[in-house]
């Protein structure tokens, strides 16, 4: 009995390699965003505090950036990466068809019409979703660290209502 995998890829395709990319590429893109944020949320938070001899003391009267402004394009590279790994991956596989395994006027043939852009498809678009929900994930987690870390005194009011006035 075949694998979801095996009936998911073109027929002979080692996708182990592929999948170790696709991999690689989600943590290295998740890496990279959260360093950008918090480097970005970090000398904002750095900012709020007064610096008297070798003691911080919060500043009340600053307020930090809003978390829209701090988040900028911190998860664009996720993004593009979703689009890059589908354009990239579904290429590779019809390449595959017509050029690796010459399977494509058997694909073709096939009773079900759909079955080559199945193989071609599926998995892109499934990696392509992955990178997507780890980006909303992402500005879940990030939304969470610029709530619970910046003293209250310090945050502007309705700090989720002006993310998703922004990004309508």
């Amino acid at each position: 009995m075949k694998s979801f995998l095996d009936r998911s890829f073109p027929a002979g395709y080692g996708y182990k390699t592929e999948l170790k990319v696709i991999l690689i590429a989600l943590a290295t893109g998740s890496l990279i965003s959260l360093i950008r944020f918090n480097g970005a949320y970090s000398f904002e938070r750095q900012a709020l505090y007064m610096r008297r001899g070798t003691e911080l003391i919060l500043d009340e009267s600053r307020v930090i950036p809003d978390f829209v402004i701090i988040l900028g394009d911190k998860l664009y590279i996720l993004l593009i990466l979703a689009a890059l790994v589908f354009i990239l991956a579904s290429g590779i596989h019809y390449a595959y068809h017509h050029n690796g395994s010459k399977s494509i006027y058997l694909m073709r043939r096939l009773p079900g019409r759909f079955e080559l852009h199945r193989r071609c498809l599926l998995i892109p678009l499934i990696s392509a979703l992955v990178f997507i929900l780890a980006a909303a994930l992402l500005l879940l987690v990030y939304y969470l660290i610029y709530m619970n870390s910046t003293p209250e005194a310090c945050l502007a009011p309705n700090q989720w209502q002006k993310l998703w006035r922004v990004y309508k």
